[in-house]
């Protein structure tokens, strides 16, 4: 499937539940320390057998990691969302952030959704020995030729993307839906104007090659023209190919120019179109980040949390607008320093006894 049908597709997935493919991560951070994890996945067939060049996770399986197949394929309901799990790996880090994922050969582009910077301090306050934890993704450096604070405010972005209620507060069903209507069509007209200067740049690139630098002028002169009347008003995923955008250009040119650039190109010009949206397959991934910390939680930003552990969701949009900071905080009771804090009372209240009755 070619990008520009991939990416109108994903873009989808903003208005509904379900998801291209889901991962679980389930973390342990212990009290010395260290951190045991797992990561489950859907493999195929070829990887059950042992073919590892069939890696269904998102990062590069190496030595460290110990992989075993399930013993049943398991349905896992993540966000609502129903995926099957048949595959696992895990691994014991001496300490949290010692050894980090690494990206796939040729996916470097995925290094933010697929390599968080974790970090533990750990503070000892004698009553009580505190955890903090962060792991940070983050913000995509690639976001298209279009910034996204042409269209849509850090507001806006963080409401979108992040699902920030703070901004919502005082208003009703009715006030709350216009303010997310109005920011899903900013939303739209972002993305329609960065799929159609991709494909404009695809064009152009091939133009210049050609040397045709009267048609370089023509494209430029034609570029806007073309965007108001063809694209401009679309809230929907049209997928602003160098096909479709050649199309449009002839039609309002006059001419065959465009359309027959594209035929005498159609393979080349489709993969660096592909190529300079590849990006695109990131957001048709998520991560069910599940953590548990030592002791009992007293602070977290999680989005869930439930028995012992804390849910996130980590996926390609939550990293448009800015870094995204997972944050949990926890204590674990020093019965000792009770213990002894204990007995050193009852030794100066002892000590202040005896001196009381021999002063009297």
């Amino acid at each position: 499937m070619r990008t520009y049908k991939w990416m109108a597709a994903i873009v989808l997935l903003l208005g509904m539940t379900s998801c291209g493919t889901y991962y679980r991560m389930v973390s342990q951070v212990n009290s010395d320390g260290s951190m045991h994890r797992e990561v489950y996945a859907y493999g195929d067939s070829a990887f059950l057998a042992g073919d590892r060049n069939h890696n269904p996770f998102l990062f590069r399986i190496d030595s460290g990691w110990e992989v075993s197949n399930l013993d049943s394929v398991v349905k896992f309901n993540c966000w609502g969302d129903e995926d099957k799990l048949n595959v696992k790996v895990c691994r014991t880090y001496p300490t949290v952030g010692s050894d980090s994922f690494s990206t796939l050969d040729g996916k470097e582009y995925s290094l933010p959704l697929v390599v968080p910077v974790e970090k533990l301090r750990k503070s000892f306050r004698w009553f009580y020995t505190y955890y903090q934890y962060t792991a940070t993704y983050g913000e995509l450096p690639d976001k298209g030729p279009v910034p996204l604070e042409n269209y849509m405010n850090k507001e806006e972005q963080q409401i979108w993307f992040r699902g920030d209620q703070e901004a919502l507060i005082g208003l009703n069903g009715i006030e709350q839906n216009n303010r997310l209507d109005d920011i899903e069509a900013k939303f739209w007209k972002w993305y329609n104007r960065s799929q159609y200067e991709l494909s404009c740049e695809v064009i152009l690139h091939f133009i210049t090659i050609k040397g045709d630098t009267a048609f370089v002028h023509q494209l430029a002169d034609l570029k806007e023209p073309v965007y108001g009347k063809y694209f401009s008003g679309k809230d929907t995923g049209d997928d602003g190919s160098p096909e479709e955008v050649c199309n449009y250009l002839d039609e309002l040119s006059q001419t065959k120019y465009f359309s027959s650039l594209y035929a005498d190109n159609k393979k080349p010009m489709d993969d660096l179109f592909e190529e300079k949206g590849r990006i695109a397959e990131l957001f048709g991934c998520a991560v069910q980040f599940e953590l548990s910390m030592p002791g009992r939680v007293v602070s977290t930003n999680a989005a869930m949390q439930k028995d012992e552990s804390l849910i996130w969701k980590v996926d390609a949009f939550r990293l448009l607008d800015s870094d995204y900071m997972l944050v949990a905080e926890s204590r674990v009771v020093n019965y000792w320093a009770f213990g002894i804090t204990l007995l050193l009372i009852l030794l100066i209240g002892g000590y202040c006894w005896r001196l009381y009755r021999k002063l009297s």
